[in-house]
């Protein structure tokens, strides 16, 4: 009497084969991934991925977050209204303007994007730059999306609307979304 033959354990093994592989092939990409990122980003990559905190400075001072050395001259709470008597905005509570000097210290042009300017109030209330605003008090210089070489520096004022009875504690200030930032203490 003929034994029945197991065509089933040939095909099992074929798919743990296959099924091993993937998995090999998925990691490799992942640790393809991380190397990428950490090329290209450099340092800031890594902040990024561990949740780690920039630098951490005061006004006057000078710190980097990514190409970007930044120094805040000062911070002023207390405007009404921006701009002159023919463009002008008012406030829905108060601006405060941040007096910034920028510079890359990097070897490769980047983008300085108001957008990515966060100030933090003294209870952790974040607020985000009103970018009209800021084109109104840089008439002389736009600094909003404005490439900077390298070796090259720019100054002018970001602008915040906050409320009228709250303060800027301290500004986050970035080179770009994927860099961990440098806090400023107001």
């Amino acid at each position: 009497m003929e034994e029945p033959s197991d065509g089933g354990s040939g095909r099992g093994a074929r798919i743990a084969v296959i099924v091993g592989a993937a998995i090999v092939l998925i990691s490799l990409c992942c640790c393809a991934g991380a190397v990428a990122a950490v090329v290209t980003w450099g340092d800031d990559a890594y902040r990024r991925l561990t949740h780690e905190r920039g630098d951490t400075v005061a006004v006057g001072q000078a710190g980097r977050d990514g190409v970007f050395e930044f120094t805040v001259g000062r911070v002023d709470c207390g405007v009404a209204q921006i701009g002159d008597s023919f463009v002008n905005q008012t406030a829905v509570g108060q601006f405060c303007l941040a007096e910034l000097s920028i510079q890359n210290v990097g070897k490769r042009p980047a983008t300085f994007a108001d957008a990515l300017q966060r100030a933090y109030a003294p209870d952790g209330d974040r607020y985000a730059a009103d970018s009209a605003a800021g084109i109104l008090a840089n008439s002389e210089q736009q600094l909003f999306q404005n490439q900077i070489n390298p070796g090259n520096r720019v100054t002018g004022v970001v602008v915040y609307d906050i409320p009228r009875d709250s303060r800027i504690a301290e500004l986050e200030l970035h080179e770009s979304e994927h860099t961990a930032g440098l806090r400023v203490k107001a």
